[in-house]
């Protein structure tokens, strides 16, 4: 199972600090790097400085050599669909094959609100999601200029260039919280080359891999080609004793965390010294989970975001990659 790292740049990192962090984590080895794909942080908050995701993995890819980039998850409403494959496709020849795509339908309604986009239902923003697929992917694979027809976006005999470096395409990775979720299921199957999750107990982990393993069967494609990541939001420390300074550290930057919130994160995240935190990390891998996505702190305007995240870099290098 390779192990990756997300950050929210949105909680108040500078771009500094976030190039030093995806610089320590290819130092250590990590296998990829992600950010979110918002324009602000929770609307009920003071505002942070919030980086648009894809001009930050463009930045962060001359920084970088080895290390994947990517987003986790890009909003399907906020770019028209060709111009997000035109950009993607652009920055995985910048990095020489090192992007993935993470895509979903999106979710956010303060941010579409704020930016001037329509915030349709549920359904018509997923249907959009396929659509934008199903572009992308042409433009991606296709030699002959594809027109597209679609009742929400479309393309006239697109020229497209520079393809993508990667073969037959970039990763696409279609994120999804939801455990009954046909409509998407059906999309993932048909489009993704791997499905994005949220951190879940492992029985439902398992109820979700049998749902598509249907939905891959309707689609007449093979599940076993099929990706799991599972995207974990944690908390770790090396011993127990040191909760309390944890306990310090996110009051610091959310004064509205009450102790009974600070310890329901105990359950909620892959929270908790390194060791049962890697006995957590080893039933994913035995659950054949591809990739796991750990994030980084999500501290809102804590004045240390670098020197944690560098913190839990290390601790989580030293104990799971020696």
């Amino acid at each position: 199972m390779k192990i990756g790292v997300h950050m929210e740049p949105h909680v108040g990192y500078t771009f500094q600090e976030i190039a030093n962090l995806v610089q320590k984590a290819e130092e250590l080895k990590f296998h990829h790097f992600t950010v979110s794909d918002h324009f602000f942080s929770n609307p009920s908050r003071p505002p942070t400085t919030t980086y648009e995701a894809w001009t930050l993995v463009a930045l962060l890819t001359p920084l970088t050599d080895t290390i994947r980039l990517g987003t986790q998850v890009t909003c399907q409403s906020y770019r028209n669909p060709a111009l997000l494959a035109k950009i993607v496709a652009n920055i995985d020849n910048a990095s020489n094959g090192r992007i993935d795509l993470g895509i979903g339908a999106g979710w956010k309604e303060a941010e579409y609100r704020a930016y001037g986009y329509e915030f349709p239902s549920t359904g018509t923003r997923i249907a959009q999601l396929r659509e934008t697929l199903e572009i992308i992917t042409r433009l991606w694979t296709e030699d002959q200029p594809p027109s597209f027809q679609g009742k929400y976006y479309r393309i006239d005999e697109a020229k497209f260039l520079p393809k993508p470096v990667q073969s037959p395409h970039v990763p696409i990775w279609v994120g999804t919280q939801t455990l009954k979720a046909p409509k998407m299921e059906r999309i993932i199957a048909k489009y993704a080359d791997g499905i994005i999750y949220e951190q879940l107990p492992i029985e439902e982990l398992r109820k979700k891999q049998e749902r598509m393993k249907d939905a891959c069967k309707a689609q007449g494609r093979d599940y076993k080609t099929l990706k799991w990541d599972i995207n974990v939001a944690s908390l770790i420390w090396k011993e127990e004793k040191q909760f309390d300074k944890i306990k310090q550290r996110l009051t610091r930057g959310n004064p509205e965390l009450t102790e009974e919130k600070l310890d329901s994160l105990r359950t909620r995240w892959l929270c908790g010294p390194i060791e049962k935190v890697k006995s957590e990390i080893q039933s994913y891998e035995a659950n054949k989970v591809d990739r796991l996505t750990l994030c980084l702190p999500m501290a809102h305007s804590c004045p240390d975001l670098e020197a944690w995240g560098i913190e839990t870099l290390e601790l989580l290098a030293q104990h799971l990659f020696q």
